[in-house]
Protein backbone atom coordinates (compact mmCIF):
# COMPACT_ATOMS: atom_id res chain seq x y z
CA UNK A 1 0.00 0.00 0.00
CA UNK A 2 2.01 3.08 -0.89
CA UNK A 3 1.09 5.17 2.20
CA UNK A 4 2.53 2.91 4.66
CA UNK A 5 5.73 2.24 2.31
CA UNK A 6 6.48 6.16 2.37
CA UNK A 7 5.92 6.06 5.71
CA UNK A 8 8.15 3.48 7.27
CA UNK A 9 10.81 3.72 4.17
CA UNK A 10 9.96 0.56 3.20
CA UNK A 11 10.73 -1.51 6.29
CA UNK A 12 8.23 -4.27 5.82
CA UNK A 13 7.72 -5.06 9.97
CA UNK A 14 6.87 -1.38 10.83
CA UNK A 15 4.46 -1.63 7.82
CA UNK A 16 3.43 -5.12 9.23
CA UNK A 17 2.88 -3.96 12.49
CA UNK A 18 1.57 -0.05 11.83
CA UNK A 19 -0.85 -2.15 9.51
CA UNK A 20 -1.81 -4.65 12.27
CA UNK A 21 -3.10 -1.68 14.40
CA UNK A 22 -5.06 0.31 11.84
CA UNK A 23 -6.90 -2.91 11.29
CA UNK A 24 -8.02 -3.33 15.69
CA UNK A 25 -8.48 0.31 15.40
CA UNK A 26 -10.78 -0.25 12.03
CA UNK A 27 -12.46 -3.28 13.84
CA UNK A 28 -12.87 -1.63 17.22
CA UNK A 29 -14.81 1.34 15.51
CA UNK A 30 -16.78 -1.30 13.83
CA UNK A 31 -17.76 -2.84 16.88
CA UNK A 32 -18.84 0.41 18.32
CA UNK A 33 -20.91 1.33 15.60
CA UNK A 34 -22.27 -2.50 15.79
CA UNK A 35 -23.08 -1.56 19.86
CA UNK A 36 -24.76 2.01 18.99
CA UNK A 37 -27.45 0.96 16.81
CA UNK A 38 -28.49 -1.66 19.24
CA UNK A 39 -28.67 0.58 22.34
CA UNK A 40 -30.62 3.24 19.75
CA UNK A 41 -33.12 0.82 18.61
CA UNK A 42 -33.82 -0.27 22.68
CA UNK A 43 -34.30 3.44 23.42
CA UNK A 44 -36.64 4.23 20.44
CA UNK A 45 -37.66 1.42 18.26
CA UNK A 46 -37.34 3.05 14.43
CA UNK A 47 -38.61 1.77 11.15
CA UNK A 48 -36.50 -0.88 9.09
CA UNK A 49 -34.54 -0.24 6.27
CA UNK A 50 -33.29 -3.06 4.16
CA UNK A 51 -29.71 -3.83 4.46
CA UNK A 52 -27.08 -2.66 2.24
CA UNK A 53 -26.16 -5.79 -0.12
CA UNK A 54 -22.67 -7.20 1.22
CA UNK A 55 -19.88 -5.90 -1.57
CA UNK A 56 -19.38 -9.21 -3.67
CA UNK A 57 -15.12 -9.24 -2.56
CA UNK A 58 -13.01 -8.03 0.36
CA UNK A 59 -12.42 -4.38 -0.17
CA UNK A 60 -9.24 -5.09 1.80
CA UNK A 61 -7.86 -2.76 4.52
CA UNK A 62 -9.13 0.56 4.92
CA UNK A 63 -10.10 3.09 7.76
CA UNK A 64 -12.06 6.14 8.61
CA UNK A 65 -11.41 7.87 5.18
CA UNK A 66 -9.06 5.69 3.63
CA UNK A 67 -8.00 2.66 1.71
CA UNK A 68 -6.90 1.59 -1.47
CA UNK A 69 -10.79 1.66 -2.64
CA UNK A 70 -13.09 4.51 -2.88
CA UNK A 71 -15.54 4.17 -0.17
CA UNK A 72 -19.49 4.36 -0.98
CA UNK A 73 -19.99 7.21 1.22
CA UNK A 74 -19.96 10.75 -0.17
CA UNK A 75 -16.73 12.05 -0.84
CA UNK A 76 -14.47 14.40 -2.89
CA UNK A 77 -13.87 12.09 -5.45
CA UNK A 78 -17.29 11.30 -5.81
CA UNK A 79 -18.96 14.36 -5.51
CA UNK A 80 -20.28 15.87 -8.98
CA UNK A 81 -18.65 18.97 -8.36
CA UNK A 82 -14.57 19.62 -7.88
CA UNK A 83 -12.56 19.62 -4.32
CA UNK A 84 -13.54 23.01 -3.45
CA UNK A 85 -17.31 22.87 -4.45
CA UNK A 86 -17.36 19.70 -2.10
CA UNK A 87 -16.14 21.45 1.35
CA UNK A 88 -17.88 24.45 0.61
CA UNK A 89 -21.51 22.07 0.12
CA UNK A 90 -20.53 20.55 3.45
CA UNK A 91 -19.68 24.15 5.10
CA UNK A 92 -23.59 24.98 3.63
CA UNK A 93 -25.18 21.48 4.69
CA UNK A 94 -23.50 20.83 8.16
CA UNK A 95 -22.41 23.70 9.74
CA UNK A 96 -25.28 26.05 8.45
CA UNK A 97 -25.35 27.94 11.82
CA UNK A 98 -21.89 29.07 10.34
CA UNK A 99 -20.70 31.51 7.97
CA UNK A 100 -17.64 30.74 5.58
CA UNK A 101 -15.19 32.41 3.37
CA UNK A 102 -12.83 31.20 1.43
CA UNK A 103 -9.55 32.81 0.50
CA UNK A 104 -8.15 30.65 -2.70
CA UNK A 105 -4.73 30.92 -2.83
CA UNK A 106 -2.84 31.60 -5.82
CA UNK A 107 -1.90 28.48 -8.14
CA UNK A 108 -5.36 26.71 -7.42
CA UNK A 109 -3.94 24.24 -4.50
CA UNK A 110 -4.82 25.94 -1.63
CA UNK A 111 -8.11 27.32 -0.13
CA UNK A 112 -8.30 28.24 3.76
CA UNK A 113 -11.62 28.60 4.88
CA UNK A 114 -13.14 31.01 8.13
CA UNK A 115 -16.11 29.69 9.47
CA UNK A 116 -17.27 32.33 11.34
CA UNK A 117 -20.60 33.21 13.75
CA UNK A 118 -21.40 36.80 14.37
CA UNK A 119 -18.13 38.14 13.16
CA UNK A 120 -16.32 35.73 15.69
CA UNK A 121 -13.96 33.36 14.21
CA UNK A 122 -14.56 29.71 14.91
CA UNK A 123 -12.75 27.67 13.27
CA UNK A 124 -9.99 27.94 10.25
CA UNK A 125 -10.13 24.83 7.74
CA UNK A 126 -7.27 24.70 5.22
CA UNK A 127 -7.63 22.18 2.26
CA UNK A 128 -3.98 22.08 0.17
CA UNK A 129 -2.32 20.37 -2.13
CA UNK A 130 -0.44 17.24 -0.39
CA UNK A 131 3.09 17.99 -1.41
CA UNK A 132 2.68 21.50 0.25
CA UNK A 133 4.50 22.10 3.62
CA UNK A 134 2.79 25.38 4.86
CA UNK A 135 2.91 25.20 8.37
CA UNK A 136 2.69 29.17 8.90
CA UNK A 137 -1.28 29.59 9.18
CA UNK A 138 -1.47 26.34 11.61
CA UNK A 139 1.36 27.93 13.84
CA UNK A 140 -0.18 31.55 13.61
CA UNK A 141 -4.17 29.57 14.53
CA UNK A 142 -2.29 27.85 17.76
CA UNK A 143 -1.04 30.90 18.73
CA UNK A 144 -4.19 33.24 18.40
CA UNK A 145 -5.95 30.12 20.34
CA UNK A 146 -7.69 29.83 16.51
CA UNK A 147 -9.45 26.38 16.36
CA UNK A 148 -7.80 24.85 12.98
CA UNK A 149 -7.36 21.69 11.26
CA UNK A 150 -6.35 21.10 7.25
CA UNK A 151 -7.21 18.55 4.85
CA UNK A 152 -5.51 17.32 1.46
CA UNK A 153 -7.18 17.26 -1.71
CA UNK A 154 -5.24 14.65 -3.11
CA UNK A 155 -3.77 12.61 -0.95
CA UNK A 156 -3.45 9.01 -2.45
CA UNK A 157 -5.90 6.79 -0.56
CA UNK A 158 -7.56 9.67 1.20
CA UNK A 159 -10.86 10.09 0.65
CA UNK A 160 -12.24 12.90 2.77
CA UNK A 161 -14.98 11.07 3.39
CA UNK A 162 -18.21 13.51 4.53
CA UNK A 163 -18.31 11.80 7.97
CA UNK A 164 -14.40 12.03 8.29
CA UNK A 165 -14.79 16.00 7.32
CA UNK A 166 -17.30 16.68 9.41
CA UNK A 167 -15.89 15.22 12.33
CA UNK A 168 -12.67 16.59 12.44
CA UNK A 169 -14.18 20.31 11.66
CA UNK A 170 -16.20 19.79 15.00
CA UNK A 171 -13.40 18.04 16.66
CA UNK A 172 -11.51 21.19 16.29
CA UNK A 173 -14.42 23.45 16.71
CA UNK A 174 -15.10 21.80 20.31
Amino acid sequence: MGILSKLFGGNKDAENKAMELLKALADAKAEEKKKAPEQKQEEAPKPQQAAAPEPEEDPGPSGFSWGERMPAEENQYNYKGTWQEYFEHIFRDDFPQYQYSADYRPGGKRVVYTLSSGGATVCIVEVMHAGSDSKKLRERCRNNGVPYTRFYHNYDGWWNTREYVVTRIKQAIG
